[in-house]
C-alpha cells in the first residue's frame, strides 16, 4: 500500500516526485519554539514490495528527523541560542547520504549533521504511481495550491524526460566537421522555451492548464504563463521563469525579475528554472567553495525581503551529458 502524507503548511510546495529523487533539497524557516510542537512534515511510504520504502521528516522532542529506510539522521536544537532570528533550516538528500543543516543568528553560524546511507532506490510501483498520479485528468482545481501542486509536479518531470530519453543534446548548439563534433555550447534561454513547451504540452492539457510562452507583461516577456480554473475563485495565474545558470543575471532574475512580473500580473505563486550546464563541456558558474547551485539560490532567495520570493519554487535541470560507464 502507498502512502503519502504531508503537512498542511508545505502542501503544494513539495510534492512525491520529489522525494523519489535520488538528490534533492528542502527549506523552511522557523523560530526555535516552534519546535517543541511534534508532528510530521511528511512521510512517502510504500510497503506494497517485498523491500518496504520510507521517507519522512518530522519533529520529535525538539529535534528534526529525517528517516530513509532503515537510517535516522537526528538533529538537535539544545545547542542554538533561544534569541536567534528565525531558524533556516535545509534537508539535502542524495544516493548515499541525508544532511540536516541549520544557519542562524546575523553571522550565518551554522550546524550540520550528516548521515551515511546504503544506496536507495525507490520502488518501481512508487515511480509508476506517482507518474500516473499526475496524468489523471483535473478540469478546476479546488485551491490556488492545488494547482501550484501540479504545476511542481509537471516541472519535476521535466528532468526525468530528459534522463530517460537521453535528450541532452537538445539544449546544446553543436557544429560539426563532417561527423565529427567540431564545438558545443549551451543554447540560450529563447531557443529552450519551445523544447519546454513540448515537454509540457500533453501533461497540462490533460491537467486544464492553458500555456503562454513569452507571455507580454507590462514590465518585459515573461518566460511562461500558466492559467486555471479555481473552483469558485475565477482563474488562477502561476508565473515561470527560465534561466541559464552561467547567466550575468542569475540572481536578479530570482530576486527582482520574477517578482515583478508576480505582482505585474497578480499571481501569487511562482516558479525559477534553472539550467545547469556545467560538465565535461561547460564549466560554468564557478561556485564558490563548490557549492549546489539550488543551495546557493535560496540562501539568495532568503537574502530579500520581498514576500513574493516566499512563494517562489527554485528547479534546477542538470543538462550536462552523464559519462558513459566505459568513460568513467
Amino acid at each position: 500500500m502507498i502512502q503519502f502524507n504531508i503537512n498542511p503548511t508545505i502542501k503544494g510546495y513539495i510534492t512525491a516526485s520529489d522525494l523519489l529523487n535520488h538528490e534533492g533539497t528542502f527549506h523552511f524557516a522557523a523560530f526555535k519554539d516552534s519546535f517543541k510542537n511534534n508532528g510530521l512534515m511528511f512521510s512517502l511510504i510504500d510497503d506494497s514490495t517485498l523491500n518496504k520504502f520510507i521517507f519522512s521528516l518530522s519533529i520529535q522532542n525538539t529535534s528534526i528527523v529525517l528517516e530513509k529506510n532503515e537510517v535516522e539522521s537526528i538533529f538537535t536544537l539544545h545547542e542554538i541560542p533561544d534569541d536567534v532570528v528565525p531558524l533556516r533550516i535545509y534537508i539535502m538528500w542524495t544516493y548515499t547520504e541525508l544532511t540536516i543543516l541549520c544557519k542562524y543568528g546575523l553571522n550565518d553560524d551554522e550546524k550540520k549533521i550528516v548521515v551515511k546511507t546504503n544506496p536507495i532506490t525507490p520502488p518501481n510501483s512508487l515511480i509508476k504511481w506517482a507518474r500516473k498520479s499526475n496524468l489523471l485528468p483535473t478540469e478546476e482545481y479546488n485551491t490556488e495550491e492545488e494547482f501550484r501542486n501540479k504545476i511542481h509536479s509537471c516541472l519535476q518531470s521535466i528532468q526525468d524526460k530528459i534522463n530517460e530519453s537521453g535528450s541532452y543534446s537538445q539544449f546544446w548548439n553543436i557544429s560539426y566537421e563532417g561527423q565529427k563534433i567540431k564545438s558545443r555550447y549551451p543554447k540560450n534561454e529563447i531557443e529552450v522555451q519551445p523544447i519546454i513547451h513540448s515537454l509540457l504540452s500533453d501533461q497540462f492539457l490533460m491537467s486544464s492548464i492553458e500555456i503562454i510562452p513569452e507571455y507580454k507583461s507590462g514590465v518585459g516577456d515573461l518566460d511562461f504563463l500558466f492559467i486555471s480554473k479555481i473552483k469558485g475563485n475565477g482563474f488562477a495565474y502561476f508565473c515561470v521563469e527560465f534561466k541559464n545558470a552561467h547567466s550575468e543575471k542569475l540572481e536578479a532574475g530570482l530576486q527582482t525579475q520574477l517578482p515583478c512580473y508576480m505582482e505585474n500580473k497578480n499571481s501569487r505563486y511562482g516558479a525559477y528554472c534553472v539550467l545547469d550546464y556545467r560538465g565535461e563541456y561547460f564549466d560554468k558558474p564557478k561556485l564558490k567553495d563548490d557549492s549546489d547551485l539550488a543551495f546557493h539560490l535560496n540562501l539568495k532567495r532568503l537574502e530579500s525581503n520581498d514576500p513574493y520570493l516566499d512563494n517562489i519554487r527554485i528547479f534546477v535541470y542538470n543538462l550536462s551529458k552523464p559519462k558513459s560507464a566505459s568513460r568513467k
